[in-house]
């Protein structure tokens, strides 16, 4: 069962290294956001909860995270990331 990362300072790393190659696939209309606070694991498998304004979700937003994916599997640390569209409640 995927738990949120318990250690605040590796969460706040890993969101922030996602978002960093996130930001190097976005779309040109929007932002694609990590949700700092909600990085999860279980095993080998890292779930970070990403939102775009208004639940955004076009073409452009899956390539966005298809190409981030790919980016981040090529990493040579044995981890999986998925990312994971979710609307964010005001």
């Amino acid at each position: 069962m995927m738990t949120l990362i318990p250690d605040d300072t590796l969460r706040s790393q890993v969101a922030t290294y996602v978002q960093s190659e996130l930001d190097k696939h976005q779309p040109r209309n929007y932002k694609i956001s990590v949700q700092k606070n909600a990085v999860l694991a279980e095993d080998d498998w890292i779930q970070i909860l990403v939102v775009s304004p208004d639940d955004q979700r076009d073409r452009d937003f899956y390539d966005a995270l298809a190409a981030t994916e790919q980016a981040l599997s090529a990493r040579d640390d044995g981890l999986n990331y998925l990312l994971v569209p979710v609307i964010v409640d005001d």
